[in-house]
């Protein structure tokens, strides 16, 4: 249980320190999507520098912030999965059901974020090689991990189910 709360007390200072910082974000990303002024301030949209706000980083910085807001929203599914956890309700539907809204939410976060930033990078010959690991990637399988475990849950608590009637 030590781990579960180490987990869920990081969780929950990820979730303040966002709830804190969206508002700031918001306010930052509306600025920029209305004026078109940078403020001389570097913004990179998942590692790629934007250097002027045209129309189609605007388009990149839209799918931005509505995958980031998805991605606190599968924060938010976490929390309540890990609440669950440490009320040790391990094999109910809800959990099942928290892990597969979870994948789906970072899967989703994840496509909105990758795809029109590659097809922003297309549009302006920037494609390159990178070995190594991206956030689109480490999203992509955050998301399938949480659909599998979703599946792997939902066996064994039909099988705990069978188990129980059986004794």
């Amino acid at each position: 249980m030590k781990k579960l709360n180490l987990l869920k007390t990081i969780v929950d200072y990820f979730w303040v320190i966002s709830l804190i910082a969206t508002p700031l974000f918001l306010f930052f990303v509306f600025y920029l999507l209305f004026t078109g002024e940078t403020l001389d301030i570097p913004i990179k949209i998942n590692g790629l520098e934007v250097k002027t706000v045209d129309l189609a980083s605007k388009i990149i910085l839209i799918f931005g912030v509505f995958s980031y807001l998805l991605f606190l929203y599968g924060i938010y599914y976490f929390k309540k999965l890990l609440y669950l956890f440490q009320l040790r309700k391990i094999f109910v539907d809800e959990v099942v059901d928290y892990f597969n809204k979870i994948g789906y939410v970072f899967l989703l976060s994840a496509i909105l974020a990758g795809i029109p930033l590659f097809i922003y990078k297309i549009l302006k010959n920037e494609v390159n090689l990178e070995l190594g690991g991206s956030p689109f990637l480490y999203l992509i399988s955050l998301g399938l991990f949480f659909l599998v475990l979703s599946e792997v849950f939902k066996i064994a608590k039909n099988m705990k189910e069978e188990n129980d009637l059986t004794v």
